[in-house]
């Protein structure tokens, strides 16, 4: 009996020792560091850090389209007009208005951001007929591009005295405060237009006076649209007593004719 028990025991223990050996050594390799990059940008925020998202490429250009039109003297209409005057200027054209993605100030300016580590202060100045970039950004409304630093808008068009100033870690920015002179600064949006060519008919009649049995006319038209330039005169000559006169596509009745004024009617 005692003999059977001490085999089993010597048994049961190869058992295990063998056991044992077939069990790999795990080994846990060290964690390695960080890149000193990646390191930096998962670093806590400083003192007035914030994080803000701006991108660098231009926001896009805002369009509509706008319908001008105009006559200074309606169908139907009589009236007399002194010799030189205007009789009717026609005005018909459709016009692109154009945001771009910029700002101008209203007035000269200048900024002092008022920092410690830096001895005399970084001082910029701004000019009324300059434009500044308007950036996309985590902020409301955007970001202005002040020379090396951004700033921010208020809702009523007035320049923020907290700027934003780039550090060494990507959208990282430090917020300084600013002292602006003048301190209510205004921006104002950039606004261009452009006229549809082939949609632009644009010109003017006048009533030069009378000469002998004849009354004289001139026709200027113009292109530009709200800042018309002349591009080409013609002056007509009416024979005086004509019952009906045609001039550029409208009948007119003339009631009187002098040299100095004229009394007419517009038919069409």
């Amino acid at each position: 009996m005692q003999r059977t028990v001490s085999a089993f025991i010597i048994c049961l223990s190869f058992c295990l020792l063998a056991g044992c050996k077939q069990q790999p050594k795990i080994i846990v390799p060290p964690v390695p560091p960080l890149p000193i990059e990646i390191a930096k940008e998962k670093a806590p925020l400083g003192k007035r850090e914030v994080r803000l998202n701006i991108s660098l490429t231009r926001q896009p250009d805002k369009c509509k389209l706008r319908k001008v039109r105009s006559q200074s003297m309606p169908t139907g209409t009589r009236i007399s007009y002194p010799a030189g005057a205007d009789i009717l200027r026609f005005l018909q054209y459709d016009e692109e208005i154009i945001t771009l993605p910029k700002m101008q100030a209203t007035r000269d300016f200048k900024i002092i951001l008022l920092t410690r580590d830096q001895n005399p202060p970084l001082t910029i100045n701004g000019y009324s007929n300059v434009t500044y970039e308007i950036l996309e950004s985590s902020q409301p409304g955007g970001v202005v591009l002040l020379d090396s630093f951004f700033g921010t808008l208020n809702e009523d068009g007035t320049l923020s005295p907290t700027m934003f100033v780039p550090t060494d870690r990507k959208n990282v920015f430090r917020k300084v405060q600013a002292e602006i002179t003048p301190k209510k600064l205004r921006f104002k949006k950039v606004i261009r237009t452009n006229v549809l060519p082939d949609s632009e008919h644009h010109y003017v009649i006048r009533f030069v006076g009378k000469k002998g049995m004849t009354i004289l006319f001139e026709i200027r038209h113009l292109e530009g649209g709200s800042r018309p330039k002349v591009v080409n005169r013609q002056t007509m000559e009416i024979p005086l007593g004509t019952p009906l006169i045609e001039i550029n596509g409208h009948r007119f009745k003339v009631h009187t004719a002098t040299t100095e004024f004229i009394d007419i009617e517009r038919l069409s």
